[in-house]
């Protein structure tokens, strides 16, 4: 498994840079694979200290005796951005070649995930005396990101660059993984791929996400009042709306505080927990302003590394609301389902809208008229970048609870047990030995 970016370990800290789902999936799917006998050596770019443990990233980390991380040392000290990771493939390859070299273990199958993890695969691939067969995950692909944000970014997330790198790895792998039926039809109108891509969407660790009962001496009322600047006490009566994902423009934080401002204000005792990376810099520092000059400080629990606490946040939260511009499926949202927790969400979110939404759909308009709440089986899908229709499905949530709880069970019949890894890879692994002969 080659995941180049973000920081690669066990147990994921969701708001760090560039960390979040892609790291989930990996994880999730290794120990998948390694329950049916697989022996799988996770890739990662290391060689600079953890953001926030300060534990320097280097050599191997066993999970047990088929799981392992494999940190690369490329000589380059610090934290690079996934956009900027091409110029670190010679390094990382050079350091990858030197760790097999030593070791003398053979490599039977490379899964590479985004088009960074990708590049390594493809010049790994060529150095062996034999080449093994590729599959390539992209997670998501450039052409749809580049749809999906202001062209004003484009140049600064290098966006041209990587759909060249794209199209190139097209024609260097064996397989192509789609992860969502935007990135299966994108594939093929935007990048001309004509074969049918090998499917494997994200899933819920159905042992670790699902609905359980939180009692009132919980250790989670005492960790959201820590974050917030309201007692356990009034945690628990106040109805928690939840956000999770790395902090990052495209994630749209500033439009769910904004539209939460505007419903707290009609209820009061309303709580939102929301991923704020505190070394974020910049975006941290905005958003942080945001909720000071909307005076709602009190009624915001911004969280850091929640990777522990993250089942029972789910467990006590009564919507998940994500605004998100970018999602190559919406693995938060998923795991929300899982715990019978309903979705709001913006139009571009692949599992809501391809599954969440279901086939009966309301259309409630609002404002002029001319905007329009889809209103379905599971979620309640919001205009992007719509604040106003934002608020209004959180209130109509949070002022039916007979229908924001089927919500919640729709959203949950939706997800379990059609999206979880062992059903999910068995089909996967049936399908690629089919077609690669493995």
């Amino acid at each position: 498994m080659i995941t180049n970016h973000g920081i690669h370990q066990w147990e994921i800290m969701p708001g760090l840079p560039d960390t979040g789902g892609q790291n989930v999936f990996v994880n999730q799917f290794s120990a998948a694979l390694a329950d049916k006998g697989f022996k799988i050596t996770i890739v990662n770019r290391g060689g600079f200290s953890h953001p926030t443990t300060g534990e320097l990233r280097v050599g191997l980390t066993y999970k047990n005796d088929n799981q392992r991380i494999l940190f690369l040392d490329d000589g380059l000290a610090k934290f690079v951005r996934k956009e900027d990771m091409g110029e670190r493939i010679p390094q990382l390859f050079q350091a990858l070649l030197e760790h097999f070299s030593k070791e003398g273990m053979c490599v039977d199958l490379i899964i590479s995930h985004y088009w960074d993890g990708a590049e390594l695969g493809v010049l790994f691939n060529s150095s062996l005396h034999t080449p093994v067969k590729h599959i390539w995950v992209p997670h998501s692909l450039g052409v749809v990101k580049k749809r999906n944000i202001n062209p004003l970014q484009w140049s600064t997330l290098r966006i041209d660059e990587r759909i060249v790198n794209e199209k190139k790895i097209l024609l260097e792998v064996d397989e192509v993984t789609a992860t969502s039926a935007i990135i299966r039809q994108s594939l093929k109108q935007d990048y001309s791929y004509q074969s049918s891509p090998l499917f494997l969407p994200p899933c819920v660790d159905s042992k670790r996400n699902r609905p359980h009962t939180i009692g009132n001496n919980h250790s989670i009322w005492t960790f959201l009042s820590q974050q917030s600047g309201i007692s356990p006490e009034e945690v628990r009566k106040s109805q928690i709306i939840t956000e999770i994902s790395r902090t990052d423009t495209t994630k749209r934080k500033d439009i769910l505080i904004k539209a939460f401002a505007r419903v707290n204000k009609k209820y009061p005792e309303t709580l939102l927990a929301v991923t704020i990376d505190k070394t974020n810099g910049l975006l941290t520092k905005e958003l942080m302003a945001l909720i000071r000059s909307l005076d709602i400080e009190k009624r915001i629990a911004v969280l850091g590394s929640v990777w522990g606490e993250l089942p029972d946040i789910y467990a006590v939260t009564d919507i998940y609301c994500t605004p998100s511009v970018m999602e190559g499926f919406g693995m938060t949202p998923q795991e929300a389902a899982a715990t019978k927790v309903p979705v709001i969400s913006s139009d571009l979110v692949p599992f809501v809208m391809e599954y969440l939404l279901g086939d009966e759909v309301e259309e409630v308009p609002y404002g002029d008229e001319t905007h329009r709440l889809k209103v379905g089986y599971g979620a309640i899908v919001v205009p992007t970048d719509d604040i106003a229709g934002f608020a209004l499905a959180m209130e109509m949530l949070l002022s039916r609870e007979a229908f924001r709880r089927q919500m919640g069970e729709n959203a949950y019949k939706t997800t379990i047990p059609y999206f979880t890894w062992e059903d999910r890879v068995r089909v996967f692994l049936e399908d690629s030995y089919c077609r690669l002969g493995l």
